[in-house]
């Protein structure tokens, strides 16, 4: 590796992009509103019940029923029989979406400040630097400051 693949490195930004960002975003968005219902159900069953209703082996059939509206979709008999009414069901699917929604919307902007997206933390921006150090001193060490951009080289090629 060069010395001056090495600098590059230095000042390269590896943080996700807003586009890369927002997909992850709407995947994460898209698993959670799909399994809060199923989730929902879950846990009404083990109020109940005394154990966590998930339809093991049957996630096709559930999703099935879901979509017709009904609860209990393949789930055991006992467990099914036991759920509340739909409206119930559904009520409650409601305020876990947007509590889960939410709490998904929290972790995504937390992790977009953690990670710096489109930003460079640590890094002043160009006016900032002026700014605080003046615009002349930084044009005269501009070599110092980046030497990856600004490399003076002598008349025989050499770097000085």
């Amino acid at each position: 590796m060069s010395m001056e693949r090495s600098r590059r490195a230095r000042f390269a930004n590896t943080a996700p992009s807003a586009g890369e960002f927002a997909i992850g975003f709407v995947l994460a968005g898209v698993f959670v509103f799909l399994i809060t219902p199923l989730a929902v159900q879950g846990l009404v069953g083990w109020a109940i019940c005394g154990g966590f209703a998930w339809p093991n082996g049957h996630l096709a059939s559930a999703y099935g029923g879901l979509l017709r509206g009904r609860f209990g979709t393949g789930l055991t008999d006992g467990v099914a029989a036991g759920l509340p009414g739909n409206g119930v069901m559904w009520l409650l699917v409601v305020i876990g979406e947007a509590l889960a929604i939410g709490a998904t919307v929290v972790v995504a902007m937390w992790m977009r400040d953690v990670t710096g997206t489109n930003s460079r933390h640590g890094l002043a921006t160009a006016t900032q630097a002026a700014e605080a150090l003046g615009l002349a001193p930084l044009r005269k060490r501009a070599d110092q400051i980046r030497p990856d951009l600004y490399a003076r080289t002598s008349r025989k090629g050499l770097l000085r």
